[in-house]
């Protein structure tokens, strides 16, 4: 056996038992260990090549050394991070975490995270038991993926194990399809279930992110321009990495995977380009279920009583006397997971989640990064292994976007918004709606495509979507027959304003547009005062604030005056008056709001005196340019010109928690931002692409990739995604393997 300089240092470290036990998953075929021959091989057929940016450009001789040099760089870059979230779709944070991990109640939602938590809501979903019950199932070409992207991150964690946190033990393909099916589960289905019991009393915070393209009748440049951004916090696990993956002949894709993830949920290949925005299908129902008042653990359906299958979970919690043992019960009705038990009045409440018994949730991702063409990215959306987004997809001639929902037929005698009854055949479910009628669209007539958390009908002015064409049970709240463009939250209505205009569109005004910060509630708010002061301004140290609003332009901005005015008075006005009344700023009709209204004028002046002491209180005085309050704080102070998405509705937010000097630490706005520039092939013109992360690419303090794409956040800039041989060369800044694989493979980019 031949061992190269890499595994001569594993074999330093560890005997050849311990380095097999951790880098060696299962085969699926064989249920035999792989010998380590295999690690080496792959190691040896893979290149990353790390751009001054400290984005790795992965290159193979296979998929398999891609994917296992995709799991090494990954693990280079935040492998706590990402193993934290292997241990919570096993059900085993609490190992390292404590019982907050456990679960609070065993049902925890974290509202900075958007997602319901904890050990035992993990392993009452199933979702890595599910995994090894199925792993027949998974496609065994994606297996292979999943196998190498595992090794590749067990191979760092060898390299490196004197250096690493003792817990940190190795992981095995089931354990990324786990974390794969974990990511549905555990945020988007259960928590679209758990949502429709009754006495709720936990709030889900704004989720989004923004799309749009423009066909080439509507480009300066004559090409498809699209433009991406998630909308996600920067400190969990939903931030992003960013990567590209180049196997000759086979693979070339680029584009944005969450910690822990092999595949790009959003990103383009050498042919297309797509993203994904959060939509709200009706996906997920809550059975009430009547309970046997002599047994209750015995349920009644269709007449007759049939029993809760109940399973016994051991958790091992590290606790104040070290590790510590907990064993609860996990319960089941045919509809699903048991949630909440009412003994005293009989009930019992079972959610049902779309796939819940399905596996291939990663072979749904691979189709995207795979797919040449409009039809075959369609036929991987088909294959309903993806159980929501909005995708917006582009090609060289076309745009294409489609409300993508693993929605069920159910009987219309049911409210379907509430838990339903459980004890009868009526709520059970028919076939998911095939794709085939799902809301879509192709080169709209108005030249653009766009979505930023709208309704489906809202994509293109005029797109002819009915609202109630797939049933009132469709999305996850109720829709009006009729409903028009009045749906579109102020992110889409901004874009609508925007690209709604009889002009061409170049790049830059593209990029702007995603940068734009244009607070369309001032179109209301600031008139509205300046109607107020008419009668009301007497104290001189309004004056000046009242002018800075009346100058301003209406975008947020680091040396913006009245951006900083303005935040305060819609804070103070919606604790004085009530959220319900501030929306009303924010909402498409907000010319309702009367400017000449006595009473409104006294609610809004009153809020802007009291913000006006408060800014000064905090302060020390009112001239606090809106730059000095939004900061981030990474390895350096940023001052960022986005503000809160909440409050204002602006494509480019940028928020986070007030500290104790007033200043808002930025956690939360953009998770990246990408603009392409697809290609021309009648001319020869090749596909451009531009990107952000708004923190960086690695989670290591002392690395110059911590917070290089931070500053870049903070200066209003992008950096260039490189896409060519040549450019990824030139652009190096640091080579793992082989260091001459990328000058031999120069057709495998034909960018």
């Amino acid at each position: 056996m031949k061992i190269n300089r890499r595994e001569a240092v594993l074999l330093t470290l560890f005997t050849m038992a311990d380095y097999q036990a951790l880098t060696e998953p299962m085969s699926i075929d064989s249920q035999a260990p792989v010998g380590p021959d295999r690690n080496v091989s792959l190691a040896n057929d893979v290149s990353i090549y790390r751009d001054t940016y400290g984005v790795p450009h992965v290159v193979g001789e296979t998929e398999e050394a891609v994917f296992f040099g995709y799991g090494y760089a990954q693990a280079e870059d935040h492998l706590e991070r990402m193993m934290i979230q292997y241990r919570d779709a096993q059900g085993r944070r609490a190992e390292v975490l404590g019982f907050e991990a456990l679960g609070d109640g065993y049902l925890h939602f974290i509202p900075y995270e958007y997602r319901w938590d904890g050990d035992y809501l993990q392993r009452l979903l199933r979702t890595k038991q599910g995994v090894l019950d199925n792993r027949s199932k998974i496609d065994p070409a994606v297996y292979k993926i999943l196998d190498a992207f595992a090794r590749g991150v067990n191979y760092y964690i060898a390299e490196h194990r004197q250096e690493i946190p003792a817990w940190i033990d190795g992981i095995t393909a089931e354990d990324v399809e786990a974390f794969e099916r974990s990511n549905y589960f555990r945020f988007y289905s259960i928590h679209d279930a758990l949502m429709k019991m009754t006495e709720q009393t936990w709030h889900f915070p704004n989720f989004g992110s923004n799309q749009f393209a423009i066909l080439p009748e509507r480009s300066a440049n004559g090409r498809v321009i699209h433009v991406e951004e998630t909308h996600m916090p920067w400190a969990n696990r939903f931030q992003n990495y960013e990567a590209h993956l180049i196997v000759p002949g086979k693979l070339n894709a680029g584009g944005i995977s969450w910690f822990g993830s092999p595949f790009f949920l959003m990103g383009f290949n050498d042919k297309i380009t797509w993203s994904a925005t959060w939509n709200q299908p009706n996906m997920s129902d809550v059975y009430e279920e009547k309970t046997n008042p002599a047994n209750d653990l015995q349920y009644l359906y269709d007449g007759k009583w049939r029993d809760i299958r109940v399973e016994i979970a051991t958790f091992r919690v590290k606790g104040p006397k070290g590790m510590e043992t907990v064993s609860l019960s996990l319960n089941y009705t045919h509809h699903g997971p048991v949630v909440r038990f009412d003994k005293e009045q009989h009930r019992a409440w079972s959610v049902k989640l779309p796939n819940f018994d399905g596996v291939n949730y990663s072979l749904g991702l691979y189709g995207l990064m795979k797919a040449r063409d409009l039809d075959e990215f369609k036929a991987a959306i088909a294959r309903q292994l993806i159980p929501r987004w909005n995708f917006l997809y582009s090609d060289s001639k076309n745009i294409y976007w489609v409300h993508n929902g693993n929605v069920p037929e159910r009987n219309n005698k049911y409210d379907w918004f509430k838990p339903v009854p459980g004890w009868t055949k009526e709520t059970e479910w028919g076939p998911f709606i095939p794709f085939e009628k799902y809301p879509q669209l192709t080169n709209p007539d108005s030249g653009f495509l766009q979505n930023c958390n709208n309704p489906f009908w809202a994509a293109t002015p005029h797109s002819g979507l009915d609202p109630l064409a797939l049933g009132p049970y469709y999305l996850s709240y109720p829709v009006k027959q009729g409903a028009g463009i009045e749906a579109l939250n102020a992110r889409g209505e901004r874009v609508f304003q925007v690209l709604g205009q009889n002009r061409k569109f170049t790049l830059e005004e593209m990029i702007d547009l995603g940068y734009d910060t244009y607070i369309l509630p001032a179109d209301v708010i600031v008139p509205l005062l300046t109607e107020a002061a008419r009668t009301r301004l007497t104290a001189d140290r309004l004056r000046s604030p009242l002018e800075e609003l009346k100058a301003w332009n209406r975008r947020s901005a680091v040396d913006s005056l009245a951006t900083t005015y303005l935040f305060y008075w819609a804070k103070t006005y919606q604790e004085k008056f009530t959220e319900a009344k501030y929306a009303r700023f924010i909402a498409y009709d907000r010319g309702k709001v009367d400017i000449h209204s006595v009473e409104e004028q006294d609610m809004a002046w009153a809020a802007f005196v009291e913000a006006i002491d408060r800014i000064d209180k905090k302060f020390g005085k009112v001239e606090i340019p809106w730059g000095q309050i939004n900061v981030v704080v990474r390895g350096g102070i940023f001052p960022m010109d986005g503000v809160s998405v909440e409050l204002f509705g602006v494509l480019h937010p940028d928020e986070g928690p007030e500290q104790d000097d007033g200043r808002m630490s930025c956690n939360d706005g953009w998770g990246h931002f990408m603009a392409v520039v697809e290609a021309d092939p009648d001319n020869g013109t090749p596909k451009q692409v531009w990107s952000l992360l708004p923190y960086g690419e690695s989670e290591h303090p002392s690395s110059p990739h911590y917070n290089d794409l931070a500053k870049l956040h903070s200066q209003h800039r992008m950096k260039r995604f490189w896409l060519t041989p040549a450019e990824i060369s030139a652009n190096a800044e640091s080579v793992w393997g082989d260091k001459d694989r990328i000058h031999c493979i120069k057709s495998a980019a034909p960018f």
